[in-house]
């Protein structure tokens, strides 16, 4: 059932990424796979003139301020490491912040988290690791019905 809002506008964001490795010793072939990319869902805004935020950890529910209407779950981005070196620790770099443009104003992602706390790749040579992030508008602008992404860099450090 939705609720009666004043303005009823429906936003799906998506969110792809680009994974690029900086190795010290490439020694191994290694790969990362997005086993699920990082989404804010599908949502409506509630009143216009106020903002939204989705705040979306690494692993573990969501939440969202009294603006936003959640239609389709938000849910963290999921990736696999192959055929790194076994038992090695590793480093994520996100950037500080992303924009998302779409047919009216931006978004942007901000407070990217990454999960497990400790990334070491198994004997095996793989590790799985999760990214969230915060969702936020400004508020006072024209976000119209449509698709809000944009693509960012994740660097995996051995």
């Amino acid at each position: 059932m939705i609720l009666p809002m004043n303005r009823l506008t429906l936003l799906s964001t998506l969110f792809s990424t680009s994974l690029f490795f900086i190795l010290s010793t490439p020694l191994h072939a290694q790969t990362v796979s997005t086993i699920q990319p990082l989404t804010f869902g599908t949502f409506a805004i509630r009143n216009l003139t106020d903002f939204v935020e989705i705040t979306l950890p690494a692993t573990g529910p969501y939440t969202e301020n009294a603006n936003t209407y959640i239609i389709d779950d938000p849910i963290s981005g999921e990736y696999h490491i192959t055929g790194a070196t076994p038992s090695i620790p590793y480093t994520i770099t996100i950037p500080a912040s992303v924009t998302l443009t779409g047919p009216g104003s931006t978004y942007t992602i901000d407070n990217f988290v990454t999960a497990p706390a400790v990334l070491v790749t198994d004997g095996a040579g793989e590790a799985t690791f999760f990214i969230g992030g915060r969702l936020q508008s400004i508020g006072g602008d024209t976000y119209n019905d449509g698709t809000y992404n944009d693509t960012f860099n994740i660097t995996v450090n051995y």
